[in-house]
């Protein structure tokens, strides 16, 4: 019988085949590794330091490595899956999602293009932030393209969770010329969000050429890669805000933006208002599947018989809602076909101006007899 507390240890041993080696750097090496029970090839990296000076130093970096990645669900973001420490021999391996890809300044869209990149890149930046996580080495080797044209943001080797108002004072030294830093870490010593946002835009700038006309988000480049922070963007996402709004305009028809702003405008008007906090829902995948399983146990009805469901799939934080039974089933399941049809960055598109809308709804606390001190 287990008992709280207990401790858990699986000894069970599980069989690898090495493939090949992917890669040496400083503080280990990679390989490709071949579960032979799910068939299924994984990225092993090995933390064995070269400079035993600082072994110990780099070994907590790879333990916070570990910590950060353990944090992130995010699809153009490198996933983890385990990990192995061996602290009395300062060594340890991360089993993570194996990449078969190209540096982004080495690759050629084919079936994507430039802009559809950068929007996927700023969504995991985006998604950093509402983590406070710092990558901190923002280089072409870090931002793969993998064979089927996504991005994929890899090595949290350098990277920080900040706390509270936390902000990094030490810049990381980049692997990739970058001729000017911005003003705060240049000047002032502190690399954060605000930091990332300038050598993003400088690694795209780099790419697409600071004077591409042909590149639509050229106007949002060059407010990133500003020296003087007052003049950049605050946040991922004000970018991500203008890349939408700009998008919604461009990638849909008017009828689709027609079907989008029934849709959106009757969430606004039956959510009275947030409790506590506001945490929209950002994952494409999650919000179908949630919106299916509404339709399936409402598709005998002709209105939708619990809204607060209807709600549930866009918002993950508590709210207040209206209950009349007036929306109309046959919306919902329009607004479905149309959202299931499209490109994930379209996906993208849709979720955050809805969120836009969401966001402007009143956040009430409530606060229990319980949760006061005395």
């Amino acid at each position: 019988m287990l008992n709280p507390g207990d401790v858990i240890r699986f000894d069970k041993e599980k069989d690898f085949t090495h493939v090949r080696p992917l890669g040496s750097g400083g503080t280990g090496d990679a390989h490709l590794l071949k579960d032979e029970t799910t068939d299924m090839e994984f990225a092993f990296k090995k933390y064995a330091p070269k400079d035993e000076e600082h072994e110990d130093e780099y070994f907590r970096r790879f333990v916070d490595e570990i910590k950060i990645l353990f944090l992130i669900s995010h699809p153009n973001i490198v996933r983890v899956y385990n990990y192995y420490l061996y602290p009395e021999h300062t060594l340890g391996y991360l089993q993570m999602e194996y990449i078969d890809g190209d540096p982004i300044d080495q690759f050629t869209p084919i079936f994507s293009d430039w802009e559809e990149i950068f929007t996927k890149t700023i969504s995991a930046f985006e998604y950093l932030e509402s983590k406070n996580i710092l990558h901190r080495d923002i280089r072409p080797a870090n931002i793969l393209i993998d064979k089927g044209e996504d991005v994929k943001v890899i090595d949290f080797g350098f990277g920080k969770r900040l706390v509270g108002r936390d902000q990094d004072g030490r810049s990381v030294l980049l692997n990739w010329p970058v001729t000017q830093l911005p003003n705060e870490t240049d000047v002032d010593g502190i690399y954060n969000h605000q930091s990332e946002i300038y050598f993003v835009g400088k690694l795209f700038s780099s790419i697409v050429g600071e004077d591409q006309t042909s590149f639509k988000f050229q106007p949002i480049i060059t407010k990133m890669i500003q020296v003087d922070p007052n003049e950049r963007y605050l946040s991922f996402r004000d970018i991500s805000v203008d890349i939408s709004e700009g998008a919604l305009t461009e990638n849909f028809s008017a009828e689709d933006k027609d079907m989008y702003r029934e849709f959106a405008t009757i969430l606004s008007q039956y959510l009275n208002h947030h409790t506590n906090s506001y945490e929209p829902i950002k994952d494409p995948s999650t919000v179908l599947s949630r919106l299916y399983s509404l339709i399936r146990y409402s598709s005998l009805e002709d209105y939708i018989q619990d809204n607060g469901k209807l709600i549930r799939c866009f918002v993950e934080n508590g709210y207040s809602y209206k209950t009349r039974n007036n929306i109309p089933v046959s919306t919902v399941v329009d607004f479905y076909r149309f959202f299931k049809s499209l490109a994930l960055y379209q996906q993208k598109i849709v979720l955050d101006n809805i969120d836009m809308r969401l966001s402007q709804i009143e956040i009430v606390f409530d606060i229990e007899d319980d949760d006061l001190p005395f």
